[in-house]
């Protein structure tokens, strides 16, 4: 029978009922038949495993982004979390109470300057690169040759091309996130001489709300109701986790919310830096670039605030009391583990985006509240621990959009 049906399919003339001796019924059987039957794939798999293997397909692909994702953010809690309880231990008067942390985090930038140009040196796949073009070399720059074929006949003209990086692009797109990102560090440690670690890792939780805005005021997350519900969940639980904080100082509370706004206005030029310009394309060669102007911008603030000559004895009086090798590897170690976190969140932001890096950054603030309860015997009040709980949630309900337009996408 089946192959009596192969025969009348092979025939077109035969369309009509009466001919093909087929009721009603049998030639809907038929139709259904033949659509099953259209391509050789289906002929074997059928519609079932078609779409069982379409959803396998689909799993895979989401799994293997947020496989590589949470490394990434691994990665950067660990080396975060570690800068955290560093600085602290450093900078706190009650513990190392080292009296310069513009100058030293301006010195930080060096190290990740240095270290950025040494990756770029060794591993030449991560140089800034042109888009393919046909290019050629001429006296007086490098040119690409377009080529035109209009009806048969094809001309070529030379056009001068664009170094990858401009003066003008440095100065109008990189010196104002290098700026802010100084400014985001370096206020942001200079607070911890005037508040508690479990304080200021609160306080700049705040950062999301201020990275939603500059996102939404930059075209690079589109607001939706079930992203600001969230959002404002999740700034109603920072709202209950600084609450009746018993140590709060006025000075230290401006100099973090500051760093929260820098640190929120500075992420989207940084995710626009790593998507729309080659020369910025990567972490290391953002990293490069920026470095330079984050440590003139700090270096400029420390001048009037620490004193160069004050900066020089207080490392002089280090070294005395810890030794030269122990005293000149406490200044650069954390800049050795800022370059490795900074290299990871520049990597989460081109393949997701800043808000996906906040909401990562609030659960990371919970692990450096943690820590600091661990290390420093910081107390959390249970209002402060119902905002922890809040705040918990609302970042579930977040990863849980995420999973949703992820597997969208996905298909």
């Amino acid at each position: 029978q089946d192959l009596e049906m192969d025969n009348l399919r092979a025939e077109d003339d035969l369309q009509d009922d009466e001919e093909t001796g087929l009721t009603q019924h049998e030639r809907r059987e038929e139709q259904q038949r033949k659509q099953r039957n259209t391509r050789l794939d289906e002929r074997f798999a059928g519609e079932s495993s078609t779409s069982k293997t379409e959803e396998q397909l689909t799993q895979m692909a989401v799994f293997k982004n947020m496989a590589i994702n949470a490394v990434l953010i691994g990665l950067w809690y660990a080396f975060s979390i570690s800068i955290s309880v560093y600085n602290k231990w450093m900078f706190s008067a009650d513990n190392l109470d080292f009296h310069f942390p513009l100058f030293i985090t301006s010195i930080h930038m060096l190290v990740q300057f240095l270290l950025a140009a040494l990756v770029l040196y060794l591993l030449p796949q991560f140089r800034p690169k042109r888009p393919e073009t046909d290019t050629v070399s001429a006296s007086g720059g490098v040119y690409t040759r377009l080529h035109d074929d209009t009806e048969g006949q094809e001309v070529t003209a030379d056009v001068k091309l664009q170094p990858l990086m401009t003066p003008w692009f440095y100065f109008s797109r990189i010196s104002p996130c290098g700026t802010a990102t100084a400014l985001d560090i370096g206020l942001g440690n200079f607070s911890m001489r005037f508040i508690s670690l479990t304080f200021y890792t609160m306080c700049k939780s705040s950062v999301l709300a201020f990275v939603l805005v500059f996102a939404f005021l930059f075209r690079l997350e589109k607001p939706t109701v079930k992203l600001c519900s969230v959002i404002g969940v999740m700034t109603v639980g920072v709202i209950l986790m600084v609450t009746g904080e018993a140590e709060f100082n006025a000075l230290g509370f401006f100099l973090v919310m500051s760093a929260s706004f820098c640190s929120g206005f500075r992420w989207s030029l940084t995710q626009i830096l790593l998507l729309r310009n080659p020369a910025t394309s990567n972490p290391f060669s953002s990293i490069l670039f920026l470095t330079p102007v984050m440590f003139l911008a700090l270096f400029l603030l420390a001048m009037p605030i620490e004193g160069p000559v004050q900066a020089v004895e207080g490392f002089r009086a280090l070294c005395e009391a810890r030794g030269t090798f122990y005293s000149i590897l406490l200044l650069l170690f954390p800049g050795t583990l800022a370059f490795m976190m900074v290299s990871a969140e520049f990597a989460l932001i081109k393949r997701t985006s800043v808000v996906t890096l906040s909401v990562c950054g609030i659960f990371k603030e919970v692990l450096t509240i943690s820590a600091a309860g661990v290390a420093f015997h910081d107390a959390l009040s249970p209002i402060n621990i119902s905002g922890l709980v809040v705040t918990i949630v609302a970042i579930a309900a977040y990863n849980w959009i995420k999973y949703d337009k992820m597997t969208r996408e996905a298909r």
